[in-house]
């Protein structure tokens, strides 16, 4: 990742209780479940620029996560700040926004959307002491299917973007499958997939099947909630 550091994110946090691989496993291969829709605030806080760059990541996952019993593990997330196009270069132009979210639907389970796990980097479990890298993190990514976040929406309202409102809001008549199989068809991320692998010096990597090894599993042996 050549072109790209720590000042071009947005980082931001999930807390949640964590006593399996298996959940580990679940956010890295396929994104973090939201009840809460398309709606980032409502799932992740961002970490505020001034705290991060006085305190340190670290210092922020451990003082948001607290030592109280409802929570164990903090959901690190990383979002380029390009992506919400709400930053303005010195030409008057912003970049293309990307979407980050996909519809989801799980029986018994009142979930309907996944953040994408492309932009998670991984996870700090308090009872082990121990972080995991997530694999399939990369900044440039295939977005085909996703749904533009509420907040994303809310930002091109406010710079007056009547065309990426258009956009967003005819996405979401959608399915996931539907519009996967249109975007795959019509070439519509091409452009944007190579801007921004232009732009980050990144290519985008293909998904891979996350599984923990076996050493780190049995650290959640003693773990019990």
């Amino acid at each position: 990742m050549a072109n790209i550091n720590s000042n071009d994110y947005y980082y931001y946090l999930h807390k949640t209780l964590i006593s399996s691989p298996e959940t580990i496993e679940s956010l890295f291969n396929e994104g973090l479940k939201s009840r809460y829709h398309y709606s980032i605030n409502s799932t992740l806080a961002r970490v505020n620029e001034e705290d991060l760059k006085n305190n340190g990541l670290e210092n922020e996952i451990m003082g948001y996560l607290g030592q109280g019993n409802q929570y164990n593990a903090v959901v690190i997330v990383k979002i380029p700040k390009r992506y919400f196009r709400d930053v303005i270069h010195r030409d008057g132009k912003m970049d293309p926004a990307v979407p980050l979210f996909r519809e989801y639907s799980e029986e018994g389970w009142d979930w309907n959307s996944l953040f994408t796990p492309k932009l998670i980097q991984g996870v700090y479990c308090r009872d082990i002491n121990k972080s995991f890298t997530n694999p399939n993190f990369s900044p440039v990514f295939d977005p085909s299917g996703c749904q533009y976040s509420d907040e994303q929406l809310d930002l091109f309202w406010s710079f007056n973007s009547s065309d990426w409102v258009n956009f967003a809001n005819a996405r979401r008549n959608s399915s996931f499958e539907q519009l996967y199989t249109r975007d795959k068809t019509s070439k519509t991320w091409d452009s944007l997939i190579s801007h921004y692998s232009q732009l980050y010096g990144v290519v985008p990597s293909q998904m891979i099947r996350y599984e923990m090894p076996d050493g780190d599993k049995q650290l959640f042996s003693g773990i019990t909630l």
